[in-house]
């Protein structure tokens, strides 16, 4: 053998070696390879997953750098949303995953599910269209692989739609198709009489209200030139319809339609604390105590802006149903400086996920300027619509004041067309209702508010029996000597029912009074008992008045009978408060005032506020308030055990808006002795617990230096150790070892 070939042979043998891969076969039998980054945080697990699958799973990544701000333009149909591929405070990471497009009405929204509009994938960047029919504003968010969100970017916006421009000249004769010309094309002045042929302009072709009186030659719009139903309220000017003009049995119940219910805003005229709670945090938004329109305040609105800007207070939030339908009045006052598209009272129509579907709006584009003037509209509820947000806006403004006062939202009363009381004697004319226009049994007691038609409204013998239902007219509907002896039927009054005049004297001995009014004077302050048991309060007001009431009587709240007590204060006009209380069979109390409800049955109690409750000093709850999750909490540890601290936190938990608890940071174990299944890292409080016992499992220790355990969380909120292997007893039992909390989230139902 030459021993010198054979050491040049080993020699390349061994290069050969060397340059080849190191492991050229392995794998990871029924386990996992965690990846741990310098701190020995968990970054990555490589193999067989806690929950049997086998995968490539990152975790606890740190925040990717904050995008660049957007790159918005707006389109037809929409505004567009560019992203450069840069970041503000880095470079592209390597564990970055996708940059989300969230875009929202608001200014200085936060990012959430329900702004999540579209999402980059390229790292180069992209453009995405976000459809909106609005201005919005855009902003982006990175996140990395393990999910972890950065900074949101700077807010740009805000932009809304492109309009469709086309330029003057553009458009020749033959080119438009017919109806292609609508109003808005057509400069003021455009069209003369010369260019309208006779019988050209027909009733389609017309605006609301674009036909005027002075417009109208006497008599030149005859009954064959009005379609049916065509001439709605809003065309028709106060008391311009009499009794002579309406023809016999025209007007039936069916065809009124009168809004009812209480104004449903806590702080209409803008005076109080709720309005000051409202506008809170908006910069733009006042109450402003030197303007008003019949009350000392109103809500002001700062249209001052460098760029158009629509800006809106949200009053309140109801509950609705498809098809309901609401009453928006409001006065409102523009600055002669007031430079905008808009100003609008508008309700806009949500999904109860939160998702925006339409808009009614009560709404100028022509705003009176420096008088005070009405906006009013009813509004009718769309498909799928769940919430109505009502809001009082200044749109798309770069300059002026607009104040706001008097609003209302009262609901459209479903299933009758009349309301109990709403045609009053001032709504009236002098003897429009004739006999002729009522049809037989067609206004019934029920449908006439008290005291509201008087003699002076109805011409001679205009009510004939057949429309007057029995029963309707009672003593307090009769004005004083309207009923003469030629209007009594004989023998129609009888012992029981005669007054006689006036009864004097110190008391009435020996008999009951019945059938008859009681009162202590006929005018000014005054309580008067009328044949209905009710208790009326006069306050003697010489401008008139509603009285006050106290009425008992026996009602049902669908489950049981209740005897009840009301008591309403006089009132000249607005709706007045009222207290009830009320007893059942078995003595079931029950008090309500306004939108405060309490009740008792012997065993329990309770209160409710249909609305927001402010509280001026204090309030003290024996218990039943559960309070909104302030943010992040403290844990609370067990015994020999510690948040880590410094920058891998002190150990924290929270809830979250989607039903979950998150717990994050690291736990160090600080005790020495040796691990058992089940010791107690820390325990969470009541409303933060899972019903059921939530695992998790975990590497901890570097290396063959550690073992795996499990992470349990029950019922009681115990966090605790269980599945404990050797080597994490090893390394937790030396007292500095830690572990990870960052991977317990838990659903609570």
């Amino acid at each position: 053998m030459d021993i010198g070939q054979k050491i040049a042979s080993l020699e390349r043998q061994i290069a050969d070696l060397q340059r080849s891969a190191r492991l050229s076969s392995a794998s990871l039998d029924d386990t996992a390879l965690l990846v741990r980054d310098g701190t020995g945080s968990l970054r990555g697990i490589v193999g067989q997953q806690g929950d049997g699958t086998t995968a490539v799973t990152i975790v606890n990544g740190p925040p990717p750098p904050q995008p660049s701000a957007p790159i918005v333009l707006s389109v037809l149909g929409g505004v567009t949303a560019s992203w450069d591929g840069l970041f503000t405070d880095g470079v592209l990471p390597l564990d970055w995953s996708r940059t989300e497009v969230h875009a929202g009405p608001e200014d200085g929204f936060a990012p959430s599910a329900g702004t999540l509009q579209s999402t980059i994938e390229t790292a180069q960047g992209a453009t995405v269209v976000v459809p909106t029919d609005t201005p919005v504003y855009v902003r982006f968010v990175a996140r990395s692989t393990s999910g972890t969100a950065s900074a949101p970017s700077a807010q740009i916006g805000p932009y809304g739609p492109e309009p469709v421009v086309v330029p003057d000249g553009t458009i020749t004769t033959v080119k438009l198709a017919d109806d292609a010309v609508t109003a808005a094309k057509v400069a003021v002045g455009a069209v003369d009489s010369t260019a309208i042929q006779d019988g050209a302009v027909l009733e389609v072709a017309l605006h609301d209200a674009a036909v005027s009186t002075g417009k109208l030659a006497t008599d030149a719009v005859t009954s064959p030139k009005l379609a049916a139903n065509s001439v709605i309220a809003g065309k028709i000017a106060a008391n311009a319809v009499t009794a002579a003009t309406v023809a016999a049995g025209a007007i039936t119940t069916d065809k009124l339609t009168v809004t009812g219910g209480a104004n449903i805003l806590t702080d209409p005229s803008f005076e109080g604390a709720y309005t000051a709670a409202i506008i809170s945090g908006l910069s733009y938004a006042t109450q402003d105590t030197t303007k008003g329109n019949g009350s000392p305040t109103s809500l002001r609105i700062n249209a001052v802006s460098a760029s158009p800007a629509y800006r809106s207070v949200q009053l309140t939030t109801l509950p609705v149903l498809p098809g309901d339908q609401i009453r928006l009045g409001i006065d409102y006052w523009v600055s002669a400086d007031w430079a905008g598209t808009e100003v609008n009272f508008q309700i806009r129509w949500e999904t109860a996920a939160g998702g925006i579907i339409s808009y009614g709006k009560a709404s100028t584009t022509s705003p009176v300027r420096d008088a005070w003037t009405a906006l009013s509209g009813t509004y009718t509820a769309p498909a799928t619509a769940a919430v109505a947000r009502i809001r009082v806006e200044s749109g798309n403004a770069t300059a002026g004041t607009v104040w706001w006062d008097n609003a209302s939202v009262r609901p459209v009363l479903p299933g009758t067309q009349i309301q109990d009381g709403a045609i009053t004697t001032a709504k009236i004319v002098a003897g429009a209702v004739q006999t002729l226009q009522l049809d037989a049994e067609s206004v019934n007691a029920s449908k006439i508010a008290a005291g509201a038609v008087t003699t002076a409204k109805l011409d001679a013998l205009a009510v004939t029996a057949d429309k007057i239902a029995a029963n309707t007219i009672t003593a307090g509907k009769l004005a004083v000597g309207s009923v003469d002896a030629t209007a009594l039927k004989a023998d129609a009054i009888t012992g029981k029912t005669i007054t006689g005049g006036t009864i004097t004297g110190t008391s009435i001995v020996g008999g009951t009074v019945t059938g008859s009014t009681i009162q202590t004077a006929t005018t000014g302050r005054r309580v008067v008992i009328n044949t209905t048991g009710v208790i009326q309060l006069w306050s003697g007001r010489a401008a008139g008045e509603t009285p006050g009431t106290i009425e008992s009587g026996i009602t049902s709240d669908g489950e049981m009978e209740l005897g009840y007590l009301t008591i309403k204060p006089p009132t000249h006009g607005p709706t007045p408060p009222e207290f009830t209380m009320a007893v059942g069979p078995s003595g079931e109390r029950q008090w309500r005032v306004g939108p405060l409800a309490m009740l008792e049955d012997g065993t329990t109690s309770a209160a409710s506020v249909l609305g927001k409750l402010y509280v001026s000093d204090s309030i003290e709850v024996g218990s039943g308030i559960v309070f909104a999750d302030p943010g992040w909490n403290s844990l609370s540890f067990g015994t020999g055990w510690s948040g880590y601290g410094t920058t891998f936190g002190s150990g924290r938990f929270r809830a979250m808006p989607d039903g979950s608890v998150v717990v994050r940071d690291l736990a160090k174990r600080t005790a020495t002795t040796t691990l058992v299944n089940g010791e107690i890292i820390a325990t969470l409080p009541a409303g933060y617990r899972p019903t059921t016992t939530f695992q998790v499992n975990q590497w901890v220790g570097a290396g063959p230096g550690g073992g795996s355990l499990s992470v349990n969380v029950n019922s009681a909120g115990q966090i605790s150790l269980n599945n404990i292997s050797t080597g994490a007893n090893t390394y937790l039992a030396a007292g500095t070892g830690y572990l990870s909390l960052n991977q317990i989230q838990f659903w609570l139902d």
